[in-house]
């Protein structure tokens, strides 16, 4: 049972369940808007309520009607054999040329016919072939040339095989070709005869050519659709076998298996958000491994799901698509705002049944909501950019839609929810806001942009209790900001940390040089390793009042970690000059707890705290002297190992430097000249406090 807690306290063990629990949420959704109502009906029943398409499906009958008008409008295809002609005139010219061979032999006339006969198998009445061979070569010339002249003509018709009416009217053409030429009768019948025994099919069926042009205007026909939300039933009318075949085609039949749009939105949904958790997972290391940063970015996909099936009930251009892309910006970051939510708007297209308008606004809410509030000023910047985010939604809603639609009234209004839907993107994104700060402790930038009101009763507190500190927390905010913005960093974060770095101080202004007046001193009475004890106990006090009023970890972070483990020189040094025995003196009783910095604000505002301490310090600052002290304390805070745990580089380091030295002409004050460790141990007091 101890090892069954432990595996489902495991990380693993709660990823695992957060992706379940996703998946299963977001399954169901896209079944309530892609599943339809099914019904048990059958034909010539009547439909007792009008039954409407919930998507786009082709009218397979009526399609099919169409194609069949098509291939039928399409004729039979025919080749034309030439090989016909040439062979019908090569028989003629041949005929004439064996006759005119028989009319010079010495053969009676019997065996003239029988040896033409026998050459030759025309339709030749044995009356036309006696006629033929008892022709004299004048005859025979004359008819030769009536024959062929009247035959390259005919021939050149398109005589379709099976075709009766093709046969007769080219021999028609012979007999009126015939009777108008001026030839003897015997003759011109005898020349129509052998015209008729040499009309023969010459234009023949081309079955491939006729499907095949068949299935080009098969291809022609555009499917007739049945559109979304079309009444495919009407109430009180019977119900026809075309009516069913859509119905099946819908999935709305009961006796039809819809197994596969479940397949295939379970497959979707494990799709996208493996997508999701890959890409975390290759590019976002950290927050992939910190499991309630997964938790709050599943419920910002079930969110977005859920806002679009609950809205798409009214109007699909109701949803707020914009309010889910901007919690992801101030939650977490731009970057996984803008990769994530383009990726949703697939999940957010399926439950609005891949409506290409809204494909559209929520890829650009997408997009726009994750750069919109890159740079968060102030709470009201939210509204601000969800008005520019409608603006923008106004004008794709508007060209999109006249580009879809001519109906002017229906684009009106699916443009003005669209504004709506931005507003209202604008209200839930302030009202979610605080809820998911709080619950999953996280730091938003108008979170601090609240904490570094003056008014804060922290800050109050420190300015009546602790002036000195509080003004030296402002210069020290005004560095750490400048140089944070340097390096990438959160400037704001810097900002803020360093307005309550130095909280803690509150317990005991006094002990604390910036709070002194005049030369009264209570370190002055006591030995050096109290002292040092009250001066490093305002980190543990800092961090008491914080967790008090419910300061958020960061700050809590920094008030912690702003000293590291450097050393309180001050003390150090006096006691090691006042004690009997300085070799007993450890550096480890006069050193900060630490941690050291974490992190990159934290470590800027380590170095800012200590360097306008000390170029305040200096008597007579020249540009020169605090130039020598920021690169003294910077080196100094480097070689003694305090930055070793933040992501800074040397070359971070030199911008940070560059951004102090800028900074710092307008606002440090005279102090005493910092010294060094064996001399001016009373100066270094007062930097130390």
């Amino acid at each position: 049972m101890g090892k069954f807690r432990e595996a489902i306290d495991s990380s693993n063990a709660k990823k695992i369940i957060t992706f379940l629990l996703t998946f299963v949420f977001i399954v169901g959704i896209l079944i309530t808007s892609l599943v339809t109502k099914k019904y048990d009906l059958s034909e010539g029943e009547i439909a007792k309520f009008d039954i409407k398409a919930a998507r786009e499906v082709k009218d397979v009958l009526k399609t099919r009607e169409k194609e069949i008008q098509a291939e039928e409008s399409v004729g039979e295809q025919y080749n034309k054999n030439l090989e016909i002609k040439k062979q019908a005139l090569e028989e003629i010219n041949n005929l004439f040329f064996q006759v005119a061979k028989l009319l010079e032999s010495e053969l009676d006339e019997n065996a003239k016919i029988d040896a033409l006969k026998k050459q030759f198998h025309m339709n030749l009445s044995e009356e036309d072939t006696r006629t033929l061979v008892s022709l004299n070569k004048e005859q025979l010339a004359l008819l030769k040339k009536n024959v062929v002249d009247i035959m390259e003509k005919v021939l050149d018709y398109d005589i379709r095989e099976d075709s009766e009416e093709d046969i007769k009217k080219a021999q028609d053409t012979i007999d009126v070709k015939f009777n108008a030429a001026k030839l003897p009768k015997t003759l011109r019948e005898l020349g129509k005869s052998i015209g008729y025994s040499e009309v023969k099919p010459n234009f023949f069926y081309d079955e491939e050519k006729t499907n095949q042009l068949k299935a080009e205007a098969r291809k022609t026909v555009q499917p007739i659709m049945i559109k979304k939300g079309q009444t495919v039933i009407k109430e009180g009318e019977p119900v026809t076998a075309r009516d069913l075949i859509i119905l099946k085609d819908l999935g709305l039949l009961d006796n039809e298996d819809n197994k596969y749009i479940y397949i295939a939105i379970i497959v979707l949904v494990l799709f996208i958000l493996f997508i999701q958790w890959f890409y975390l997972y290759k590019y976002y290391r950290e927050i992939y491994k910190d499991t309630s940063k997964l938790i709050l970015i599943s419920i910002l996909t079930c969110l977005s799901v859920l806002f679009a099936r609950t809205l798409n009930v009214v109007s699909p251009f109701l949803i707020p698509l914009a309010c889910v892309p901007m919690l992801f910006t101030l939650l977490i970051n731009h970057k996984i705002s803008l990769n994530l939510n383009i990726i949703n708007c697939i999940l957010i297209s399926a439950v609005v049944q891949f409506n290409i308008e809204i494909t559209l606004l929520a890829i650009l809410n997408s997009i726009l909501g994750a750069i919109a509030l890159k740079k968060l000023q102030q709470r009201n910047d939210i509204l601000y950019s969800s008005l520019f985010i409608g603006s923008m939604n106004v004008v794709l809603t508007f060209t999109v839609g006249f580009l879809l639609s001519n109906n002017v009234f229906e684009v009106m209004k699916k443009t003005g929810f669209s504004f709506v839907a931005s507003v209202l993107a604008a209200v839930l994104t302030i009202g979610f806001l605080p809820f998911f700060e709080s619950t999953f402790d996280i730091v938003t930038t108008i979170k601090l942009l609240e904490l570094s009101n003056p008014n804060h009763p922290v800050q109050k507190m420190l300015l009546l209790e602790a002036p000195g500190t509080y003004h030296h927390s402002v210069l020290v905010a005004n560095l750490a900001e400048v140089a944070a913005e340097q390096v990438g960093g959160n400037p704001v974060l810097a900002r803020v940390s360093a307005y309550y770095h130095d909280i803690g101080k509150i317990k005991r202004p006094m002990f604390f040089k910036e709070n002194q007046i005049g030369k009264d001193n209570p370190h002055d009475k006591i030995n050096p390793n109290l002292s040092t004890l009250i001066i490093t106990s305002h980190v543990k006090d800092g961090l008491e009042i914080a967790k008090e009023h419910k300061l958020p970890k960061v700050i809590q972070d920094a008030i912690e970690q702003h000293h590291g483990t450097s050393l309180v020189k001050y003390f150090y040094i006096t006691a090691k000059n006042t004690s009997e025995k300085p070799e007993e003196v450890k550096e480890e009783d006069f050193r900060y707890l630490g941690p050291i910095p974490e992190s990159k604000e934290i470590a800027i505002l380590m170095l800012a705290d200590s360097i306008e301490a000390a170029v305040r310090s200096i008597s007579e600052p020249t540009k020169g002297k605090i130039e020598e002290m920021v690169n003294n304390i910077i080196k100094a805070r480097l070689n003694e190992g305090q930055l070793d745990n933040c992501d800074l580089t040397l070359k971070d380091l030199d911008k940070i430097r560059k951004a102090f030295l800028k900074a710092l002409s307008g606002i440090y004050h005279q102090r005493i000249e910092y010294p060094t460790e064996n001399i001016a141990i009373k100066k270094q007091k007062e930097n130390d406090e």
